[in-house]
């Protein structure tokens, strides 16, 4: 058992720490045992910043449905995200005309680049993804239209 020395009024006395648990420990002091009950130290102040985000719900009812529903039927001029992933680049504007089988954009997804084809020859009538933007699997990129 670890000796201490302790001193509590002007008057000296040895002390041996014996087994310690969560909230006392056993001590003796002049030959006799004692059971001492122990507070935990006080906990200093982290110097930790501590991030605190405000939580903010979102009214579905507000937010643009980005993805079809499964087996929703979609017109074959809708470009639709194969995989979820970023939209690197949109290489063609609303306005343009496109061939099919021509690559309209560029998204990454499980870290490799992907082109997206035309499926369909006509002309780009909307945009419905940015660049720069995360989409997930069939999300509607562009339209298409004759």
């Amino acid at each position: 058992m670890p000796e201490y020395k302790i001193t509590v009024n002007g008057n000296t006395y040895t002390v041996n720490i014996g087994r310690i648990t969560d909230d006392s420990v056993e001590v003796t002091l002049d030959g006799r045992t004692y059971q001492v009950a122990v507070e935990a130290p006080m906990k200093k102040a982290s110097k930790t910043p501590v991030l605190s985000r405000k939580h903010e719900v979102v009214n579905a009812a507000e937010v643009p449905d980005r993805t079809s529903p499964p087996g929703a039927a979609m017109d074959s001029g809708t470009v639709v995200a194969p995989l979820p992933g970023l939209i690197l680049k949109l290489m063609v504007r609303e306005g343009d005309t496109v061939s099919e089988g021509q690559p309209v954009a560029i998204m990454e997804a499980m870290k490799m680049e992907n082109e997206i084809e035309a499926p369909v020859s006509g002309r780009v009538i909307q945009l419905m993804a940015k660049e720069g933007e995360n989409v997930l699997e069939n999300a509607v990129i562009m339209k298409i239209g004759g």
